[in-house]
């Protein structure tokens, strides 16, 4: 598999490693695959609700428009 969390990286140790090494240095950068859950599973809840709220907003607004004879 080649993407970007295999690319090369330096470790702590300073060595550069890539691949599945790689992945491990930035899993264990970041936290822990945990934490990237929580936080990835945390914002794509906040942008849900950004998003519902935001529809419901449009679609309430009604224009001020008084029809005149």
């Amino acid at each position: 598999m080649v993407d970007s969390w295999c690319s090369p990286v330096r470790a702590k140790t300073g060595n550069v490693v890539s691949g599945g090494a790689a992945r491990n240095v930035r899993i264990s950068d970041a936290g822990g695959m945990d934490q990237i859950i929580e936080q990835v599973a945390r914002d794509s809840a906040r942008r849900a609700l950004e998003l519902a709220d935001a529809a419901t907003r449009r679609r309430h607004v009604r224009p001020k428009l008084r029809l005149v004879a």
